[in-house]
């Protein structure tokens, strides 16, 4: 190990490039001799099974947050390790001196505060994929600890603990008590955390993992980063309950007056309710003028289940004479309030807004209320040059300003779905949104096939339509972004439309398109091919509406072709439109760190990624964890070929690397370079008119 090692080629040049390279040997932790119980799950129950993706959670429903909540967003403290195995066992028990641990604020992702690494990929893996493994010797892990402490009036209520996003995979406690697990970046987890608070101070502490085998459909093309990276809140409720609402307007034929429909799941908690039970809602125009109510029939709830909840669906209706209709011309919202009675009183209340919108395909056709539309949309992630993955109100409105600026008026949410405040603001501008599911595999399409992986993608876009359902501004689903065709992409659509019989469905794959959908693609054609393909040779047994979900990419260009595509798009009422690649750079701010040439050229070299300087046996050496970390030399003449030698010398002293592999030097993409091949060999290479390469086998203690 550790082993010293000097390679030069057999031929000379006049100038030689020497670089030192100095890596620490990556050492797991000795694990303690009697592992907590969590510990010796770790791997084989939670993070590299796909049966187990939550654990005591609450079933999801739509987003809404009673009056009485708790924002823990704020300073926690935090510890960062390579492996969860350096976390301490007992990192959540209420006895742990915590005081010396570094501060971190939530929402963020570790690596915008230094710790980890920042990866890009689009189609490739961080990691040699294994579904459903994940690497052991590198799987960045954060430990969070905070407390908080329930208000006196809570006393009686049921607490609830809620977090929006963390990724990937999240297992939590609360006072020293294992509360639940959780899997999905992009989607909530709710506890209820009833039995598990206390009077005074509440330790909520969480152990974040990067990789699990979720992580497989988490494949999106933009920055691998981690964390609690959105809202986490603690909030009370009454014991019985409004859990979640589902609303449907449906116009009739003439599109004047709307069936308003609100489904409504109440559910209660140890022994339920006594007696009967009754909601109310109350909706009121745009401009705050009561415009009908809707009552239930009197309800009971039912005995309590084995898990000690109980619940039943309550539905109302009213027929709203000529609404104003929502759309991203007139983005017109309504306010429902909603009551839930036991005799006279209020034991339960929320108000939301609502839109009266309605979608349907005739003749092939895409109608928003009873009109042909075209979308002219962006994709757009969740992302910020300084913030990482967070997203605050202030960048979504500056977003939707410049959206609406320049006449577009739709995104589709490339590659999940987006934070809630999106949706609202969303439904307050007017803008259509695609909502996609967070189930992408790029790296591993086949799991598309793979049954195991079925019940993780059915719960991804179910989280998303009984988050999402209640929207005006949701145009229509994506059942995820370049997972494969295989059956689990019809086993997404099939679950969605469980959840929302309203919409219909697109899926972001590279095929033309896919059997399950109602909406089809191409991607990327040209105009030639996008009017050839659907406008002027239609299939006749197939007239779905085409909606480039991706066709002209802006990244690094500007955009030409645009008239050419629309002049396609508005000549054919089947095309529905498109959405550019992309709306934001996806470039994250770095502080530029330049090194001295110590040769006579001064050649510009910048240390990239988390690259770092260290002592070396002959001077300053660089040290590199394998993990997208490099030294970026600038080209310069005195680094070009001008004969036919070619020396490369360097002293290496190399670590055990989770691919096994890795670049030493490489000139350009097609000149020359020098890499490791597996844990066994050394390969040069060089470009001619060909590509010709000399391998070596390397010592058997190199790692």
């Amino acid at each position: 190990m550790n082993t010293h090692t000097i390679m030069k080629t057999s031929h000379v040049i006049k100038n030689i490039v020497s670089l030192a390279i100095l890596s620490s040997l990556l050492l797991l932790p000795a694990l303690a001799a009697a592992q907590h119980p969590f510990m010796r799950n770790l791997y084989t129950y939670y993070i590299e099974n796909p049966a187990v993706f939550e654990l005591n959670q609450e079933e999801p429903r739509a987003y809404f947050l009673p009056e009485a909540k708790l924002s823990l967003n704020g300073r926690w403290k935090f510890m960062y390790a390579d492996v969860p195995e350096a976390i301490p066992q007992d990192f959540f028990d209420r006895g742990v001196n915590d005081a010396a641990w570094p501060a971190i604020p939530v929402p963020s992702n570790w690596e915008m505060h230094g710790y980890g690494d920042k990866l890009f990929r689009n189609v490739t893996s961080p990691f040699k994929p294994d579904p459903p493994r994940v690497p052991r010797e590198y799987n960045p892990t954060g430990a969070y600890r905070t407390t908080f402490e329930l208000p006196a009036d809570w006393e009686g209520k049921e607490i609830f603990l809620r977090f929006e996003k963390v990724a990937s995979a999240s297992f939590v406690w609360i006072n020293g008590q294992e509360v639940g697990y959780n899997e999905g970046a992009q989607e909530p987890a709710e506890y209820r955390i009833t039995d598990f608070v206390k009077e005074g101070k509440n330790l909520l502490a969480v152990l974040v993992l990067k990789y699990s085998d979720g992580y497989y459909l988490e494949g999106q093309d933009y920055w691998r980063l981690a964390g609690i990276f959105d809202d986490v809140t603690v909030y009370a409720a009454p014991a019985t309950r409004i859990y979640d609402r589902q609303v449907i307007t449906a116009f009739d034929k003439t599109f004047a007056d709307a069936r308003l429909t609100v489904n409504t799941l109440v559910k209660s908690y140890g022994s339920a309710a006594k007696g009967k039970l009754r909601l109310t809602a109350q909706l009121f125009d745009p401009a705050g003028k009561l415009v009908a109510g809707l009552a239930s029939d009197a309800f009971g709830m039912p005995a309590a289940s084995a898990s000690g909840s109980a619940k039943q669906s309550v539905g109302m209706t009213a027929m709203i004479r000529n609404p104003q209709q929502w759309s991203a011309e007139t983005p017109a919202l309504y306010r429902l309030r909603m009551q839930l009675l036991a005799g006279r009183q209020t034991i339960d209340s929320t108000e939301f807004r609502i839109g009266f919108k309605q979608t349907e395909i005739r003749d092939g056709v895409f109608h928003l209320n009873g009109v042909p539309i075209k979308i002219s949309a962006q994709n757009s992630h969740m992302q910020h040059p300084d913030l990482g993955h967070v997203m605050t109100e202030d960048i979504i409105r500056q977003d939707f300003a410049i959206l609406k600026q320049f006449n577009f008026n739709a995104v589709r949410t490339s590659h999940y779905p987006p934070v809630n405040k999106y949706l609202d603001l969303a439904d307050e501008y007017g803008l259509y949104i695609i909502d996609e599911a967070g189930t992408e595999a790029h790296a591993t399409e086949y799991i598309s096939r793979d049954s195991s992986f079925t019940r993780m993608y059915r719960e991804r876009v179910r989280q998303m339509v009984l988050r999402d359902r209640n929207h005006p501004s949701v145009l229509f689903w994506s059942a995820g972004n370049e997972s494969g065709e295989g059956f689990n992409i019809s086993e997404v659509i099939k679950e969605g439309r469980l959840h929302d019989p309203t919409r219909y469905w697109m899926y972001g794959g590279n095929a033309f398109a896919h059997p399950a959908e109602e909406i089809i693609g191409p991607r990327y054609p040209t105009p030639i091919e996008l009017e050839m393909q659907i406008g002027l040779s239609p299939d006749p047994l197939d007239n779905r509406p085409s909606f480039m979900d991706e066709y002209l990419s802006v990244a690094g260009n500007g955009g030409g072709g645009m008239d050419d595509y629309w002049r396609v798009i508005r000549a054919h009422p089947r095309i529905m439109g498109g959405a550019i690649w992309d709306f934001v750079s996806p470039g994250l701010r770095e502080r530029a760190r330049a090194v001295k040439d110590a040769s006579a050229y001064n050649t510009p070299v910048h240390l990239m990624g988390g690259a770092g300087l260290t002592q070396g046996p002959t001077g300053k050496a660089l040290d590199l964890n394998g993990h997208d970390q490099w030294a970026e030399v600038y080209r310069s003449r005195n680094m070009e070929i001008t004969g036919d030698k070619l020396a490369i010398a360097f002293d290496l002293f190399p670590r055990k690397l989770v691919s096994s592999c890795g670049s030493f030097i490489t000139k350009g993409s097609r000149q020359f370079g020098l890499q490791q091949r597996g844990p066994d060999s050394l390969e040069f290479y060089i470009y001619t008119n060909k590509y010709h390469s000399l391998k070596a086998a390397l010592p058997s203690n190199w790692e």
